[in-house]
């Protein structure tokens, strides 16, 4: 009996020793341009002997159980997000889907259990230093530089420099990982910051009675909450940068990237750089960027009815606004620039840069309130006219659409409110149908409808006000409803 005992406990220790060898090996968790459909996370076997995942889960980052799959000594098993998607990015299929969830852009725990419940691994990945900031949006996936040392540590991971394939779903982003291969890592240990002096917005933002910015050339650290998109939309940066009560704010600016930062809304920042102007513009050049944290609350739209240089790099609305003009709603080029009208003598300059929504829509018949981020072209002394709204995304939050001087076109939401299902009906073809949260933020955009009848999906959606963008032949009809569960 005491053999028999003794057996069986080498037998156990034996099997945890060798269930304990897999280690979470690979992850690409920030996919550019795609969303989340080319994810993956590579486990490794570092033990002698073959592992069965049986009732293995994983119950952070993503969820999924395990059925009989096995990884062997020396093996590797990838799980992903999409398989279709994985297969076209990569050209091989993964060993397994997970059930639900995606990996976090911001940064989580991953964490994996054996059918007993026994932790098996568990990583901590965030998108700062000391961790690799080229994994953040960068298409490169982390990886583990050696499995058998401590993947707590964000020392002990680099990222892919080895080119696997594209993006799936634009065709253009380059992807680098090694998926279901021995890591190829690339440690990339980013400088220190520069020791600048830590300022406000407000100790930088003054200007001079001809305009021009009295801390021009002063180099700081600023720290706020980036705003928008970038609209750079290529390499570079260009984003408002501001507090998240509207107060203050100024533009970053470069005409190169910046430590591997993609630009995300919410983002907490501490940035190293210089105070710089552009006719007229206050501006920041960074050369160093910290993201905090992510998810942080974002500046609302202060409503005014003129532009001038206070309001400048803040974030505003106009209500009751029509176009002068709907032949300057061109969709031409980097971008373009219309005028706008509350139908009084004034009007605002509005500009729609080509990566934001706006750009691909039809001009807006009738009126409607735009919200936006207040910059200033005024390339002479005294620098007090030029100011300009541009908008960050589809930030039309009201419309009455009139075509050829026909009566309104009718567009019926039911239920409204609605808890997981909103049915749109249209007198017209509905093409597009794109959905924004009040801060003008893309949550749904459903193109090629081409019907009179729809539907889409509100499960997903928190509940709260949303506005509804349904595109029909040459218009576009916007209407508020409201999601409640």
């Amino acid at each position: 009996m005491k053999k028999l005992f003794s057996t069986l406990s080498a037998m156990l220790l034996v099997s945890f020793a060798a269930q304990s060898q897999v280690v979470i090996n690979e992850i690409l968790y920030n996919v550019p341009g795609s969303g989340e459909n080319e994810e993956f996370i590579e486990l490794y076997n570092a033990g002698a002997s073959t592992v069965n995942l049986q009732n293995y889960t994983f119950t952070q980052g993503v969820t999924h159980t395990f059925g009989s799959d096995t990884i062997a000594a020396g093996g590797y098993f990838v799980i992903a997000s999409d398989s279709a998607a994985f297969h076209t990015a990569f050209g091989m299929a993964p060993n397994a889907v997970w059930t639900n969830g995606g990996l976090s852009n911001g940064g989580e725990d991953v964490t994996i259990y054996d059918g007993a419940g026994t932790l098996v691994d568990s990583v901590d990945y965030e998108t700062s230093a000391p961790w690799p900031t080229n994994a953040a949006g960068g298409g490169r996936s982390l990886q583990l530089c050696d499995p058998l040392t401590d993947n707590i540590l964000a020392a002990s991971w680099g990222t892919s420099n080895d080119f696997a394939g594209l993006n799936g779903t634009t065709g253009t982003d380059s992807l680098f990982a090694t998926p279901g291969m021995m890591n190829n890592c690339v440690v990339v240990v980013p400088p220190p910051p520069p020791s600048y002096p830590l300022y406000t917005f407000d100790q930088i933002n003054d200007v001079d009675t001809s305009g021009n910015a009295d801390s021009l050339n002063v180099t700081c650290e600023l720290r706020g909450i980036a705003h928008c998109i970038d609209l750079r939309g290529g390499n570079g940066l260009d984003f408002p940068f501001a507090n998240s009560d509207n107060s203050a704010g100024i533009r970053v600016f470069s005409f190169n990237d910046v430590d591997a930062y993609s630009v995300t809304e919410g983002d907490s920042l501490h940035i190293w750089g210089t105070v710089s102007q552009f006719n007229g513009l206050l501006q920041f050049a960074p050369d160093s960027i910290a993201v905090i944290s992510q998810g942080n609350p974002t500046a609302s739209p202060a409503t005014v009815t003129q532009l001038n240089e206070s309001w400048e790099n803040r974030h505003v609305m106009f209500a009751n606004m029509s176009l002068v003009d709907t032949a300057e709603w061109t969709g031409t080029g980097s971008g373009f620039n219309v005028r706008i009208t509350d139908g009084s003598a004034d009007t605002i300059t509005l500009r729609i840069d080509n990566d934001v929504d706006l750009y691909n829509m039809p001009a807006p018949l009738g009126t409607f309130s735009i919200s936006g981020w207040v910059t200033q072209f005024d390339p002479s002394a005294p620098r007090n006219e030029g100011y300009t709204l541009s908008t960050c995304g589809m930030n039309m939050i009201t419309s009455t659409a009139k075509v050829n001087n026909r009566k309104e076109q009718p567009i019926t939401l039911f239920p409204n409110p609605a808890a997981s299902v909103l049915n749109i009906q249209s007198a017209t073809e509905i093409q597009t149908v794109m959905v924004h949260n009040t801060l003008g933020q893309t949550v749904l955009n459903v193109t090629n409808i081409n019907a009179y009848t729809t539907q889409i999906a509100t499960n997903d959606l928190e509940n709260g006000v949303y506005i509804i963008s349904i595109v029909t032949g040459n218009q576009v009809m916007t209407q508020q409803f409201q999601v409640v569960k």
